[in-house]
């Protein structure tokens, strides 16, 4: 890459900042609404919550005007910050995938924002935002011309929209999160607290039921309007999924780029058939902002089993997780797990290695061979008087953690170099099977 001159770029639209923070206004004014304090002195808190406005508009104002974006030759370069200077370089030949998005604000005003999906990058990191919705569709254009060249571009920008493969049903999506642990687990001690104070006249207090409060109606917000219209299809460039009620979200799944799955069955979806299904995929493995949970791209989620046998045929042709013979774990195990150490197994075919775990929640992490960083032995000192040890199989981050948990020591020493052979077996296979330049 050539030397970068010092930008004198583009700025972003003028009312970016009031579009991204307008939920701080919104909090604090329900601040102002539940605090009985504020609410008797009007006048004290309409100058706080005045201050909090204009500091929150020279703030955001700031920031807008130390962002500045521009084009170079072989990537795009975005600036910001004026305490601490940041520079995003997004090279042009990293970029997988483009969409123009709007979520619920910015289609108010008209604006858009640039979501890139970038090989090597997190969630966050192929973000531009905002632009006026018109301008946001001519620079992906202008983008994908960069990225994919003119001839893919046009294909890329005529392709009409994909026949559906699967919808997921709202009434499905609902019930599935309704029957979460989190939310039957957070709304049965928001009645306990409920009862508590009216009939048994325990003074608890309210704000000991808001974590309660929101432990119901998070998962509600995220899970059924986040995924509403849930729809995966099958485009020339992998598989595709729409979602989202209030803010759509496009992602697009490349082919050769599943470095490995996650199938989550909590205890009463299992006895409705249901699961969960995500994705490590390169450079998509990352943190939503505010979420400490290590996300990948979402598959389906949630999904009956014979919906799930189909997606994963898709995104692994061939394959079959009912014919992979698993090895449960021995019985001493149970010292260490009680009751879970049955749903401890693991098992291979030629193209994946599988583990299981869980009880409660029923985990099975599929890892593809060729995608095996590396493969390890740990023996902690309960397991040494054991006679166990774990094999972790190593894959880049994201939501798959595949650990054959206490396996016999011979079994797991066996099992560490067997795997770590297969990997490099199935490695040197996928490079012989690449087109090699002349």
């Amino acid at each position: 890459m050539g030397p970068v001159t010092e930008p004198v770029g583009a700025r972003l639209h003028p009312l970016t900042p009031f579009v991204k923070g307008w939920g701080y206004f919104v909090g604090g004014g329900l601040i102002l609404v539940n605090n009985e304090s504020l609410r008797s002195n009007l006048e004290i808190a309409g100058i706080g919550l005045l201050g909090v406005l204009i500091g929150g508009i020279l703030l955001g104002a700031l920031s807008w005007w130390f962002t500045k974006w521009q084009l170079t030759d072989d990537a795009i370069r975005v600036d910001s910050g004026f305490l601490f200077r940041r520079t995003r370089i997004i090279r042009f030949d990293r970029i997988q995938a483009i969409d123009v998005a709007q979520p619920f604000v910015a289609r108010i005003f008209g604006m858009a924002e640039l979501r890139m999906d970038v090989a090597g990058g997190g969630k966050s990191d192929g973000k531009l935002s905002y632009f006026r919705y018109a301008e946001a569709g001519e620079l992906r254009t202008l983008l994908l011309v960069r990225a994919k060249g003119e001839q893919v571009a046009e294909q890329q920008l005529a392709q009409p929209e994909p026949e559906a493969l699967l919808v997921v049903p709202t009434s499905r999506l609902l019930g599935a999160t309704l029957l979460s642990s989190t939310v039957i687990g957070s709304a049965g001690a928001l009645i306990w607290l409920i009862v508590a104070t009216m009939v048994l006249d325990f003074h608890i207090g309210l704000f000991a039921g808001l974590p309660l409060l929101l432990g119901v109606v998070q998962p509600i917000w995220k899970q059924v309007v986040g995924n509403h219209g849930f729809t995966l299809s099958q485009t020339d460039h992998g598989l595709r999924t729409k979602r989202g009620l209030i803010d759509v979200q496009r992602q697009t799944i490349p082919p050769g780029r599943v470095q490995g799955l996650l199938i989550t069955e909590p205890l009463i979806w299992r006895l409705l058939g249901w699961s969960r299904v995500e994705l490590d995929i390169a450079g998509v493995a990352g943190k939503d902002e505010g979420d400490d949970e290590l996300q990948g791209a979402q598959l389906l989620p949630v999904g009956e089993r014979a919906e799930v046998a189909g997606v994963l045929a898709r995104v692994l042709p061939g394959f079959n997780l009912d014919a992979i013979q698993l090895q449960r774990a021995p019985e001493r195990a149970k010292w260490l797990r009680p009751i879970g150490w049955r749903y401890l197994s693991y098992g291979a075919d030629d193209q994946v290695f599988v583990t299981t775990s869980g009880w409660v929640s029923r985990r099975t992490s599929i890892v593809l061979h060729h995608k095996t960083q590396s493969v390890r032995l740990a023996q902690g000192p309960l397991q040494r008087k054991l006679n166990l040890a774990d094999v972790h199989i190593d894959t880049p981050l994201g939501p798959t953690n595949a650990v054959a948990l206490h396996r016999d020591a011979n079994e797991a020493a066996w099992l560490t170099g067997a795997q770590a052979n297969q990997a490099r077996v199935a490695r040197q296979a996928i490079e012989t099977t690449r087109p090699h330049e002349s």
